[in-house]
């Protein structure tokens, strides 16, 4: 390199005489012959230019991380020697501090005026450093030095300075056994390790933790403000209400009017909303976007899109969270609904009841008798005159469970069926005779509706129940296809509410029947049954208050299914500060590092169910509704998609700075391992555990508290 650079300094010593024409060379100029070695040395100047820029600018990458990484070292050496010597002055502690850079720093003699200094605080110590170094090749464009001007920012031990949203599994698994201990309890004992690790931090308002339970729901509304603040009070979501349809005081199905959640709730005698959220339009689902205001267009494009930051993937695991974005499938609505700010605010979860009749007990609805399902005709008074319908015994009949009694039905118990065929008959009879007559009536004539009619129509075909020319097919015996009377009617009850009743403002004739929902239920009992069916015990946003954080981790209890991209998004929506929660400090303060664990027991599922609906109720209803995007529609294709949610959701937050742990725990699943490695911030310790069993769970969360109390660079 020495020999090359002396020869472009002779061709540089001859160009820089052509730039001086008093330097007897006057003459040469005004010689034509030699406008070619003009031309031939301005190029050699150019290359010259090209070749110092190269050679300065590697110089100056080099000196640069040096000085970096000796100067990291050094502000961490001064810390740790503080904290073995706490009586040492400022003074002795800065001399400490240069003499440790200069041990490390290996270009000393390349930086002129080179000062290095410490600001000592009780939180930190701020190093910097400045100089100056001077360019070889590059001076001959007058570009005579780099500034080498550094600063960084170490926190010291206890400081803490750490947001800690601990994301957390909370499944009808919990409630097993891993290496001798039950689940749920090992999990309490492992947070209970990460307090004791962090406790002085905690104590001296430098780390802040949240809960975050979560199974396929997580529930971050159960404080009274939430319903006023935050949730769809309206009804003007895109999603509020869908699955059912509204009844007027008169009878008469009003397709206008959608079916308020929170008016459902307050239908249900003795149950109130716990709190429990359905999911967002896709992908708002994804993205901690602020409710009340909408999403702008080139937010909602971006978020289809992959980050630059998985551009190049380097290794396995990034190359399948970037796999995440490129399997994405395109969203169900459109960019006007998905930038509304109505669809920016949630909808209380309201799950529908399950069958409460045993179809082995013959008296009971259904009443099978022989081959078929026993009808018959009753006359009701609808509207002030007398009504003959005549109407099957099996109106509620699931196709799926054909055959089996109550207990296999995952929601019960809320309504009172038998009410609805007959075997008691009166008001509740009568009321809802009318509806299915009204059905009834429409697929005698599917080809001229109009209004309300055309309306209804369009909600079942949601449904996969076409309006046809076999619309009411009689055969009830192949009761798993749903082209049949039986399926129809099905959807019927499900989406039937009752009547309104503008007196009090409830829905009356159907949720108040059996108004003991089951009050054995506990928190230690995984059968939560009636609407809030699932929803588990509420977020606790960041705090300090250790007995606050214990006592909510003693309310966990196991029940549902699993969907870790549902408990990741509100992990990252706790750690921002902005709405819904604001308990996060800015992105902007660089004092405080956002930290986020994500512990699972077990793969992403959403159970199965052989009927129209495809799998059982979500936090994005059922599979037929396709609200995790096109084509996402039954339980195959939902659980890959709980996957790639997660990893879509893992990397924004990685793009914000956000520090992700996972923990796989008591799990065997070579996918699900692969998906909580490639979600964490590396996909080893400290960042990535598998633990078999407990005390392993434990030793997790004890190494992940040691690490985030470790010193780290901020800025």
């Amino acid at each position: 390199m020495s020999n090359i650079v002396s020869a472009i300094n002779s061709i540089v010593s001859g160009v820089r005489a052509l730039r001086h024409p008093q330097r007897k060379l006057s003459g040469f100029a005004r010689n034509e012959d030699g406008n070619i070695f003009i031309l031939f040395a301005f190029l050699i100047f150019v290359l010259v230019g090209f070749v110092g820029a190269g050679v300065d600018y590697t110089r100056f990458h080099d000196v640069k991380s040096d000085i970096i990484e000796s100067m990291d070292a050094a502000a961490l050496a001064v810390v740790r020697y503080q904290a073995k010597n706490p009586d040492l002055d400022e003074a002795a502690l800065k001399d400490y501090g240069r003499r440790f850079f200069h041990e490390n720093f290996r270009y000393d003699s390349q930086i002129e005026a080179l000062e290095i200094d410490f600001t000592i605080t009780s939180a930190k110590v701020i190093a910097s450093v400045d100089g100056s170094m001077k360019t070889t090749l590059l001076r001959l464009g007058f570009f005579d030095e780099f500034d080498m001007h550094t600063t960084n920012e170490i926190g010291k031990p206890g400081s803490g300075q750490v947001e800690l949203a601990l994301v957390l599994d909370v499944t009808g698994s919990m409630g097993e056994y891993a290496g001798g201990a039950k689940k749920i309890d090992s999990l309490r004992d492992a947070v209970d390790n990460l307090i004791e690790v962090l406790d002085e931090p905690l104590a001296d308002e430098n780390a802040k933790i949240a809960i975050i339970p979560f199974n396929n729901y997580v529930n971050p509304g159960g404080a009274s403000s939430w319903r006023s603040t935050w949730g769809d009070t309206n009804a003007q979501a895109m999603y509020h209400g869908a699955r059912f349809f509204h009844v007027d005081q008169n009878g008469n199905v009003d397709m206008d009017v959608p079916v308020n959640h929170y008016n459902l709730f307050d239908s249900v005698p003795g149950t109130d909303w716990m709190g429990c959220v359905e999911a967002r339009p896709y992908p708002l689902d994804e993205l901690d976007t602020p409710p009340g205001s909408g999403a702008s267009s080139s937010t909602i494009s971006g978020a289809l899109s992959t980050p630059d930051s998985l551009s190049s993937p380097g290794n396995t695991y990034e190359s399948r969270a970037a796999q995440a974005f490129t399997d994405a499938p395109s969203a169900s609505a459109s960019t006007s609904q998905l930038t509304s700010s109505a669809n920016s605010r949630w909808v209380p979860m309201f799950v529908t009841d399950g069958l409460d009749c045993d179809a082995n007990w013959r008296g009971r609805c259904p009443y099978f008798h022989g081959n078929s399902y026993w009808s018959r005709t009753d006359t009701f008074t609808i509207n002030g005159s007398p009504t003959s319908i005549n109407y099957w015994r099996s109106w509620f009949v699931d196709p799926s469970y054909d055959g089996q009694n109550e207990g296999s039905y995952e929601n019960r118990n809320f309504i009172d069926d038998e009410a609805y065929i007959g075997y008691y008959g009166g008001t509740p009879t009568a009321r809802y005779a009318k509806i299915v007559s009204d059905f009834r009536n429409l697929g005698q004539n599917p080809y001229s509706l109009s209004g309300d009619h055309q309306a209804w129509k369009d909600m079942l075909s949601d449904y996969g129940i076409q309006y046809n020319s076999e619309f009411y097919d009689t055969d009830i015996t192949s009761s798993n296809d749903s082209s049949t009377a039986n399926a129809k009617e099905y959807i019927m009850r499900m989406a039937y509410v009752g009547w309104w009743d503008p007196g009090s403002e409830t829905y009356l004739h159907k949720f108040n029947l059996n108004p003991s929902i089951d009050e054995s239920i506990s928190d230690s009992d995984s059968s939560m049954l009636g609407p809030n069916l699932d929803c588990p015990a509420p977020i606790l946003p960041l705090t300090n208050n250790v007995t606050t954080i214990e006592n909510h981790m003693d309310k966990l209890f196991p029940n549902g299914a699993t969907n870790s991209a549902n408990g990741a998004i509100w992990g990252w929506r706790v750690l921002s500060p902005g709405a819904p929660f604001t308990e996060g400090a800015s992105y902007d303060d660089s004092t405080w590092q956002k930290a986020v664990v994500i512990m699972t027991d077990g793969v992403n599922t959403a159970y199965d169910r052989s009927t129209h609906f495809e799998t059982n109720p979500t936090t994005y209803g059922y599979g037929i509704e396709e609200r995790m995007g096109q084509g996402i529609n039954d339980y195959d294709e939902m659980r890959d998609e709980y996957d790639n949610k997660l990893l879509r959701i893992c990397q924004r937050m990685k793009d914000e700075q956000i520090l992700v742990y996972t923990i796989v725990f008591g799990l065997n699943n070579s996918e699900t391992e692969k998906v909580f490695r490639s979600c964490a911030t590396k996909p080893s310790e400290p960042y990535y555990y598998k633990a078999p069993s407990g005390s392993d769970l434990e030793d997790a969360f004890g190494e992940i508290a040691e690490n985030l109390q470790q010193l780290h660079i901020s800025r």
